[in-house]
């Protein structure tokens, strides 16, 4: 009798029958069932992160705005005032992405981004107009370029020479900086064809620049 008990007590777990299956197979179906919950739970705030975070250098040029809706760059215009409808791809292919600036349902601005070469590759810069085409300030991303001279373009002493200047600026007098004239040449030249591209689809009138 106690030789019949011992082995009893000592039939493995896998071996007692198709209970120990059915259980292990509840257990695995409602730890799925947690993670899709939790997962559908926290979609919504993971959305909502990620999109500030991509916000993140647009509401440094319009603070004020709630929304960047991205129009596309083969029919850029038609969500702004002048209601036009151009493919930047033929005459600005320096332009590659193009945002509508909202506050509320009111168009108040838009965002260009436009990259020409920098010392180390490309330089990508974010311009912000208003509808008057005023800049009203750039977000260059000079991560490429060398840290200590080329990566300075992108701080305030450089990018704040462009705010407040109009389209068609020449930008002549903006003053390089020191020991980094191919990134700053670089970002003049970004800004040039946002403002191009910019006035394609706005149409503001503009008296040349000498």
């Amino acid at each position: 009798m106690p030789n019949h008990e011992k082995s009893k007590q000592h039939v493995p777990f896998i071996e007692r029958g198709v209970v120990p299956a059915i259980v292990l197979t509840v257990i695995c179906a409602a730890c799925v069932a947690l993670l899709a919950v939790t997962a559908t739970i926290t979609a919504d705030a993971r959305a909502k992160q990620e999109q500030l975070m991509a916000d993140a250098n647009k509401r440094t040029l319009f603070p004020e705005a709630d929304d960047f809706p991205e129009e596309l760059i083969t029919e850029a215009g038609k969500s702004f005032p002048a209601n036009t409808s151009i493919d930047l791809t033929i005459d600005h292919p320096a332009v590659d992405q193009v945002f509508v600036v909202k506050q509320g349902d009111e168009v108040i601005g838009a965002i260009v981004r436009a990259s020409s070469k920098g010392y180390a590759g490309q330089l990508p810069v974010m311009v912000g107009f208003n509808l008057e085409g005023v800049i009203v300030g750039i977000v260059p991303d000079a991560s490429n370029e060398t840290a200590g001279l080329g990566q300075n373009v992108a701080l305030a002493p450089f990018t704040e020479q462009f705010k407040g200047r109009f389209l068609s600026d020449p930008f002549k007098d903006i003053d390089m900086v020191s020991s980094s004239t191919i990134s700053s040449v670089s970002v003049i030249n970004s800004v040039k064809a946002a403002a191009d591209a910019f006035n394609a689809f706005m149409q503001i009138e503009v008296e040349e620049s000498s």
